[in-house]
């Protein structure tokens, strides 16, 4: 087993994932993958329905199109029903073909965890799949304020209390995992705060994409390319409706702006 995939599956155990996606040849694809755990599959929301009422999985990979309905119909099914995995929520991974803010905020305020766009590599869902994991079972300690002020990056009214960095109608707790915009919590997976903590670190800095790949690939010592990075960017702009912080320069990179500066 390589390096990348020891580190990607060594989190998961023995654990189960539900792949629900009616594309037979793309079904068999995931499945081929993902062949260090137990995988289900199923092609249909009946098929599903059935599966997660007589099994419990901790991760579940829907198609936004399925052969008998919408992939959100489950989604939505998982969330109303409270269905848990060891007494935490089942992570849905929705599969879309429409990656417009739009569709991916509308799986998100739906209760999707997270959005792929296809086509999609497997090495890139399996990065996905192992952040849900990671995000049930690590506390991420990483001493943002020390950061903050070491850097200059937060002004004297930026910083509110010892772990908090406030920003407009932000609040980031990078210690705690917990970020917030205008008082409602969002959550974020490892890459997304990884991502955002650089950001806000150099923010009015425009961060080249390769160099933003590296670092969020040495921080988090996962599989991260060009192409995660910028699906990364995408859910995250949705998530924090930060469209008009978080600016992409295209062909280059990323920033998040700082509208001090702008005064």
């Amino acid at each position: 087993m390589g390096q990348l995939a020891f580190l990607l599956w060594s989190d998961f155990e023995m654990n189960r994932i539900l792949i629900v996606e009616s594309d037979n040849s793309l079904m068999e694809k995931m499945s081929r993958a993902f062949t260090e755990i137990t995988t289900v599959s199923c092609g249909s929301l009946l098929e599903a329905h059935t599966a997660i009422e007589q099994d419990a999985f901790p991760v579940v990979v829907v198609d936004e199109h399925l052969e008998d309905g919408n992939g959100v119909t489950l989604l939505k099914e998982i969330r109303e029903k409270q269905y848990s995995y060891e007494d935490k929520e089942i992570s849905v991974i929705m599969l879309v073909e429409n990656d417009s803010d739009k569709n991916i905020d509308r799986m998100l305020r739906q209760g999707a965890d997270d959005c792929v766009t296809k086509p999609f590599s497997t090495a890139a869902l399996k990065a996905r799949i192992a952040t849900q994991f990671k995000k049930k079972r690590m506390e991420f300690n990483l001493e943002a304020c020390e950061r903050f002020v070491a850097t200059g990056s937060a002004s004297v009214r930026g910083i509110s209390g010892e772990h908090m960095v406030a920003l407009d109608k932000y609040i980031f707790d990078f210690d705690c995992g917990k970020f917030s915009y205008e008082g409602q919590i969002i959550e974020l997976s490892r890459l997304e705060q990884v991502l955002l903590r650089v950001l806000i670190e150099n923010k009015g800095v425009v961060l080249k994409r390769g160099a933003l790949v590296e670092r969020i690939r040495t921080e988090t010592r996962e599989n991260m390319t060009e192409d995660i990075l910028a699906n990364t960017v995408r859910m995250l702009r949705v998530k924090l409706h930060a469209s008009e912080y978080i600016k992409i320069v295209y062909g280059i990179g990323y920033f998040w702006i700082d509208k001090q500066k702008q005064l």
